[in-house]
């Protein structure tokens, strides 16, 4: 199947793509209300009150006033950080502990518990109060509690929170500020936005295989067009989708045959639906579809590739085998399309993986023609480590700011005296607002992209992040290149 060309995606593998995001938005309401970790019921709004004014209590609201935007590395701001952060971790259930400040007709982050880590706010972020954000605004004047649960989503994470809420005083009284306590349980949704991880080429052709194995091959080679209402072809079916609903990730499965010089469907596990295809539906096999007519021969696999459909950019890949009547011959074949969409928040987290595990202390160093040096090799080899644990990623590279324009730092591919070397400048264009963006926090692409690499074409979407030095600095940026090529 050609990787990079919509028309010779089979459409089956787009519904079911689809369908698949349907399921997962499904997921996620299922489980938002809670889950294995129920949030604890018994904390009142004078319990979340008596907390919120006991940190409150702590900080020190002179040194908490004269913060401004642009000191985050000073001692005073990472001493009411490390304050905070040390309140929650004496504190099992509090998940979130922040402190704001009002500024005209809204209101800024001032410190918070996470700073230097993940996508914690800077000093002046700044959000604007709703009409449901009362009690949240009495927290400036007493102390102040919501009084019910609520959800938020943290990529493909479920929070279930309630906050209590402190003023923060200064020497003479004056309320300076707020502090916010969120107190709740998380919980991880299987599937909801992890990234789709490729399956090998054995453990395809292994599910391939498998379900070849139940399938009645004498009563698959007997159904004809109009057979669709016989037990023989809803035996069939239902053997499928059961396959299907037995193996997450799978999303669709369906047996053709050969006719000609095509191919034909006979059954599918959706049939019956509006995605259903009857028997008879025709398949012209192109000069991209070797592994998929070696399939009627014995088992083989595609490579994973990366696709768009629409405004879904999904990765996918299929498996097939034959399918044996009980003499041995072969009376067909089953497809399984194994695949996921890929999300922004997938991206994001993925630059933001490799962007933690960076020493950017030793990045913000480098300088051009340390391409020998330890700490140069040190990271290209975790670039190209992170790359080799993710089959999914074609490239991961660093880059910096200088004045107008961005440079490379180190990526996982640098050979001596290949570029780019640590300088080599790339000059942004007004399609790269995802990248830039990246400097100051987790960005990603949200449509795939094409480029040629001598003799190849990659299909590629990314995802970026910001490197950070050992006081919470920006010192660079992380990008992820996750994609597929074609060789022409």
């Amino acid at each position: 199947m050609c990787i990079l060309t919509q028309q010779n995606l089979p459409i089956k593998l787009v519904v079911g793509i689809i369908a698949l995001i349907i399921v997962i938005a499904g997921i996620l309401i299922i489980f938002s209300p809670g889950g294995e970790n129920p949030v604890p019921k018994e904390t009142t709004q004078d319990e979340l009150k008596a907390l919120a004014v006991e940190i409150a209590g702590q900080i020190d609201g002179d040194a908490f006033a004269a913060l401004k935007p642009g000191d985050e590395t000073t001692p005073e701001f990472i001493a009411i950080r490390d304050q905070l952060a040390a309140f929650r971790d004496e504190n099992p259930g509090i998940l979130y502990v922040y402190t704001m400040r009002k500024v005209g007709n809204a209101t800024e982050y001032v410190v918070d518990a996470d700073y230097g880590s993940g996508d914690a706010p800077r000093i002046g972020e700044v959000y604007y109060p709703t009409d449901e954000d009362t009690r949240f605004l009495a927290g400036f004047k007493e102390p102040s509690a919501e009084d019910e649960y609520y959800t938020e989503e943290w990529g493909n994470v479920v929070a279930t929170i309630i906050s209590g809420y402190a003023p923060i005083k200064d020497a003479s009284g004056a309320i300076v500020g707020l502090v916010g306590v969120d107190m709740g349980s998380t919980e991880v949704i299987a599937g909801a936005d992890s990234l789709p991880k490729a399956p090998t080429e054995e453990e395809l052709k292994a599910l391939a295989v498998e379900v070849a194995g139940t399938i009645d091959g004498g009563a698959l080679a007997a159904l004809k067009p109009g057979d669709e209402a016989t037990p023989e072809f809803t035996a069939i079916r239902d053997q499928l989708a059961a396959f299907r609903d037995e193996n997450p990730g799978v999303i669709y499965v369906y047996t053709m045959r050969k006719v000609g010089n095509a191919t034909e469907y006979i059954v599918d596990a959706d049939y019956g639906t509006d995605d259903g295809v009857e028997i008879g539906y025709t398949y012209q096999p192109t000069e991209y579809d070797t592994l998929f007519l070696a399939g009627f021969e014995e088992p083989s696999a595609e490579p994973y590739y990366i696709g768009e459909w629409g405004d879904v950019v999904y990765m996918a890949t299929s498996g097939y085998a034959p399918v044996k009547d009980a003499s041995g011959a072969v009376v067909g074949m089953v497809c399984v399309d194994v695949g996921g969409a890929i999300t922004e928040d997938m991206l994001k987290d993925l630059a933001v993986e490799i962007a933690g595990k960076i020493d950017g202390d030793a990045l913000a160093a480098l300088k051009p023609g340390d391409e020998a040096t330890p700490a140069f090799t040190a990271i290209r080899d975790q670039l190209a480590a992170f790359r080799d644990a993710n089959p999914e990623v074609l490239y991961v590279y660093t880059m910096r700011n200088v004045n107008d324009t961005v440079e490379y730092i180190v990526d996982a591919d640098y050979r001596p005296g290949e570029e780019p070397a640590i300088g080599s400048l790339y000059q942004p264009t007004d399609d790269d607002s995802a990248l830039l963006a990246g400097f100051t926090g987790p960005s990603a692409e949200s449509e795939l992209a094409t480029e040629e690499w001598e003799n190849t074409t990659a299909a590629i979407i990314s995802g970026y992040a910001p490197v950070k030095d050992s006081t919470g600095a920006i010192v660079g940026l992380v990008g992820v290149d996750m994609g597929s090529t074609v060789a022409h």
